[in-house]
C-alpha cells in the first residue's frame, strides 16, 4: 500500500492485549478473532504478556502471527530504550512483528537506530511519549522526533495516569498541531472510549491509529465494544461535498 492511499483510510483500530496469563490473552485474541479478523485492525502482544510469555519460555509471538493470517499488522509493545533494534527489534521483526515500540525518551542515538533498523528490515517503529515531563516536553520531542525521521509517535496514557482519570486527548492536539506539515503519523493511546472518538475528527489525517486496551479487553462483549469503535472511526471521514447549486456555501 502506497502513502498515498494509506492517506486517504480512516485510522487503523488498534487492540492492545496487556495481560499477566498468555493463556488468558489467546482466548481474547481467538474471540476477537472469530467476529473481528479484519486487516484494518492491529494486534499489539502489550509488554506485560512479552515479559510473561519470556518467563513461561511460551512463544507469543508465533502464536499471534499463526493466528493473524489476514495480513494484519502485529505490534510487540517492548518499550525499548536502549540498542533498541540491534539487541531487540531485529529479533522481534524475525519472529513475524511489523511494528516495534521504543520509548520517546531514549537518547537520540538509540533513536536513530531503531529508525535504522526499521527501515533496512521495512518494518516500522512508534515512538512512545509516556513519560513524567510535562506536555510541553512532550510536544517538543515529538517535534525533535519527527526531524530525526520518526514516522510514528504515539500520544500514550499509561494505566496509572487513566486511574488519574487522564486521557491522551490533550496531547493529541497539541502534538498533530506541531506535525501538521509533516509526514509522521500519531497514536491516541490509552483511556479512550467510543465516546472520545468525535474529538479526534480535526486531526484525522494525522492519525495512524487509535489504539485501545482494556475498553474492548476487559469488556463484557469484546466484539461489540469493537463494533461501536470501529462505527465511531468511520465517522471520522469527511462529508464528501455535493454537487448541488448551494454547495459553494460549503466550500
Amino acid at each position: 500500500m502506497s502513502n498515498q492511499q494509506r492517506n486517504t483510510m480512516n485510522p487503523y483500530l488498534w487492540i492492545a492485549y496487556d495481560y499477566t496469563s498468555t493463556s488468558q490473552c489467546l482466548t481474547m485474541l481467538d474471540t476477537i478473532l472469530e467476529k473481528h479478523s479484519d486487516t484494518n485492525i492491529i494486534h499489539e502482544i502489550g509488554r506485560p504478556t512479552l515479559l510473561h510469555a519470556a518467563l513461561e519460555g511460551f512463544p507469543i509471538v508465533t502464536e499471534f502471527r499463526k493466528r493473524l493470517n489476514n495480513c494484519q499488522i502485529l505490534v510487540a509493545d517492548f518499550k525499548g530504550f536502549d540498542v533498541p533494534y540491534s539487541a531487540e527489534g531485529n529479533y522481534y521483526y524475525a519472529a513475524g512483528v511489523d511494528l516495534i515500540t521504543v520509548m520517546a525518551a531514549a537518547p537520540n542515538e538509540a533513536i536513530i537506530e531503531a529508525i535504522d533498523g526499521a527501515n533496512a528490515d521495512q518494518k516500522r517503529v512508534a515512538f512512545d511519549l509516556m513519560t513524567y515531563q510535562d506536555q510541553n516536553w512532550q510536544v517538543i520531542r515529538a517535534r525533535e522526533l519527527a526531524s530525526l525521521g520518526a514516522n510514528l509517535i504515539s500520544c500514550h496514557t499509561g494505566w496509572n495516569e487513566q486511574a488519574a482519570g487522564k486521557n491522551p486527548l490533550a496531547l493529541v492536539e497539541q502534538v498533530c498541531q506541531q506535525l501538521k506539515y509533516t509526514a509522521t503519523k500519531v497514536i491516541p493511546m490509552g483511556g479512550l472510549k467510543p465516546s472520545d472518538i468525535q474529538e479526534l475528527k480535526p486531526y484525522a489525517e494525522q492519525i495512524f491509529a487509535i489504539a485501545v486496551g482494556s475498553a474492548i479487553t476487559r469488556s463484557k462483549d469484546p466484539n461489540a465494544e469493537i463494533a461501536q469503535f470501529q462505527l465511531e472511526i468511520e465517522r471520522l471521514k469527511p462529508r464528501p461535498l455535493s454537487n448541488a447549486p448551494w454547495a459553494a456555501i460549503e466550500r
